[in-house]
């Protein structure tokens, strides 16, 4: 496997594991960024993505006033 792609896996794995963790409670990609130590420019297509996989993600307004995505 490619190294980019090595990574972006462990990135997403990190951020559905941490929306898992709080659950119903939205976040949009800077929030998680921040949360998670990882660049925004690698979590916004990471929340793209999973946005397609509804249930158990859902979209919503972060705390920030962002659109984000929460686990249901």
């Amino acid at each position: 496997m490619k190294p980019e792609v090595e990574q972006f896996n462990l990135a997403e794995s990190l951020v559905r594991g941490h929306l898992r963790d709080i659950p119903r409670q939205v976040r949009c990609a800077d929030c998680l960024a921040r949360e998670l130590h990882l660049p925004p420019s690698d979590v916004g297509p990471i929340l793209a993505a999973l946005a397609d996989r509804q249930p158990p993600f859902a979209a919503g307004r972060c705390g920030c006033g962002v659109t984000g995505l929460m686990y249901c």
